[in-house]
């Protein structure tokens, strides 16, 4: 079973309507992946919620179930094969289906190359790159039957630009740009779409150290076209999009979300 494009007699409207369609996003609890996963509800999705402590994901459940939308809530270690199994299961059973899969769980760490200690390297590279391998390939049989789904991959601009402390952190979203157009070329006869999004610097729990240097972020402020940094909200519509009817002949492209900043070099 495939899913068809709205007719045109249907309005722009039915090209963004999630309603009966579930999305499972990992990394829901809080920051940009709570921002995309009421997106999806806003738009009419059932939500399978993804983190490592079911508790922290209370927040985001109750505001997807106050939008009419079931959510069903995951303690799930994204490394770890045999939990990821279990959970995927589970919310099979419960669903019957995942349309839409994204994968946005991610860490930072890092430090100057010279001294990156091997578990540090080790540790970002499982949890921001491999993992998308782990769980979109437990997914994947679920949308290969109903030839149709969607995979949203979170990459970042530190894919494309060198920050310093960041190589581990820079090489898996580089990685995962690539791994989405792989995924993209051979899911594609399956009718599994596959596209990536990659934010700027936005303000998260995760950015906060950052944002804390104010003589810094003023300046790197300015520089940014729109002048002002991002936002969790800012990613709703791009990722309500790439999982609608109306993104369904995009597939492979990551889509930089960044308010112009990747535009200046200095």
């Amino acid at each position: 079973m495939s899913a068809a494009i709205p007719p045109p007699s249907a309005g722009p409207a039915a090209l963004f309507d999630l309603r009966g369609r579930v999305a499972l996003v990992t990394g829901a609890s809080r920051g940009l992946g709570a921002a995309m996963a009421l997106a999806l509800a806003r738009a009419g999705a059932d939500l399978i919620l993804w983190a490592r402590r079911a508790s922290a994901l209370d927040s985001t459940a109750r505001k997807v179930r106050a939008l009419g939308c079931a959510a069903l809530p995951q303690a799930v270690d994204v490394t770890k094969p045999p939990a990821i199994r279990c959970a995927v299961s589970m919310a099979e059973r419960r669903f019957r289906r995942v349309d839409i899969l994204l994968n946005n769980a991610g860490i930072w760490d890092g430090g100057p190359f010279a001294r990156l200690r091997p578990s540090v390297w080790r540790r970002v590279l499982e949890t921001d790159l491999t993992s998308v391998l782990l769980v979109s390939q437990q997914i994947l049989p679920i949308m290969v039957r109903r030839r149709y789904g969607k995979i949203l991959n979170v990459s970042s601009t530190s894919a494309v630009l060198a920050h310093p402390d960041g190589s581990a952190y820079g090489a898996a979203k580089a990685g995962l740009v690539h791994l989405t157009r792989v995924m993209a070329v051979e899911l594609g006869p399956s009718g599994v779409r596959v596209n990536g999004i990659a934010p700027g610097l936005f303000r998260t729990d995760m950015t906060r150290d950052v944002f804390a240097d104010r003589a810094w972020s003023a300046r790197r402020r300015r520089q940014i076209p729109l002048r002002r940094f991002g936002e969790p909200d800012d990613l709703a519509g791009l990722a309500v999009f790439l999982s609608a009817a109306g993104s369904d002949h995009i597939t492979g492209q990551t889509i930089v979300i960044d308010g112009g900043a990747c535009l200046i070099t200095s």
